[in-house]
């Protein structure tokens, strides 16, 4: 008999999070040194929802990020 699985792992709390990501990763088509600070909102954060949300759910498909504010 398996043992039990651990409980799943709570959301990070929601706030703006930042990337850095060299431009040569983007696939521009052209090698650069250069890098770039991509922010974006992740983490848990519930929101109702909002027509901007709604919006990107009908054209990314189900799954698809709220677009809610942090």
């Amino acid at each position: 008999r398996a043992p039990p699985a651990p409980p799943p792992a709570a959301a990070p709390p929601c706030g703006l999070r930042s990337i850095s990501v060299g431009v040569g990763a983007l696939g521009l088509g052209y090698p650069s040194p250069e890098t770039i600070v991509f922010r974006y909102c992740g983490g848990g954060c519930p929101a109702p929802p909002t027509l901007h949300g709604l919006a990107l759910g009908a054209v990314l498909g189900a799954g698809a990020p709220g677009g809610g504010p942090c």
